[in-house]
């Protein structure tokens, strides 16, 4: 039983690292090679666990070989972007100026009511009220809508509008964010005086947001938050 927890342990650490340095990429925007590689290190992972028998190192050495391809194959396709058409799909156009591409449907074996269930998740009811439609490399649908269906602009509308800092988690659960706090170029201390300013202490909140304006946002825990509720600042 011990061996085959320090096995999986092993595995799973290992599968872990290979897995962060191939990158952050979401499943669905994975290359055809990152995928192949993705289901064969998830193959190979899983030998040593099931079967014994099987040494570590047979595992731990493909997976090894096959971070090194990937990493070597994504170089080339970035110094080389021709070679990327060879193992890449490319966008497809569906709808153009509002006319549908029967043909590329065909290609692409996608039936009217996929199509128009990915027009609708994009918040068009109507096809008719779409000007263009491309089919990404990365499977996701891209909905461009006509001009009279589209949402106007602040431009548009002539309303002068004001861009908004970005908040970041600076404190969880009492436990300050010293990534958080670096990303609004401010510190612990500067966190611990604005708490202090507000009357809380880090045990009772939940979490903290902040931005490099200085804006804050509170969210006591619960037992508190039936009575303080948030609180920004």
């Amino acid at each position: 039983m011990i061996t085959i927890f320090i096995r999986t342990l092993v595995i799973y650490l290992a599968l872990n690292a290979v897995m962060r340095l191939m990158g952050k990429r979401q499943i669905g925007e994975l290359e055809v090679t990152d995928l192949v590689t993705t289901l064969l290190i998830s193959e190979i992972a899983a030998l040593p666990i099931t079967d014994q028998d099987i040494p570590i190192a047979y595992a731990l050495i493909p997976m090894v070989t096959l971070l090194i391809l990937e990493v070597l194959s994504s170089m080339i396709l970035i110094r080389f972007p021709k070679f990327k058409a060879l193992v890449s799909a490319r966008p497809t156009v569906i709808i153009r100026n509002g006319r549908l591409n029967q043909k590329a449907m065909l290609s692409l074996r996608i039936s009217m009511e996929e199509l128009m269930s990915e027009i609708r998740q994009q918040g068009y009811p109507d096809l008719a009220q779409v000007q263009h439609a491309i089919l990404e490399k990365n499977g996701k649908l891209t909905v461009l809508p006509k001009a009279q269906f589209a949402q106007p602009t602040n431009e548009q509308l002539g309303v002068k509008a004001k861009d908004e800092p970005l908040m970041h988690v600076v404190m969880c659960n009492g436990v300050c964010n010293a990534p958080g706090l670096k990303l609004i170029g401010k510190d612990r201390r500067w966190l611990e005086q604005e708490l202090a300013r507000r009357g809380y202490s880090a045990d009772r909140l939940f979490c903290v947001t902040a931005n490099d304006a200085g804006q804050i946002f509170l969210i006591p825990k619960q037992e508190i938050q039936q009575t303080d509720g948030g609180n920004r600042s």
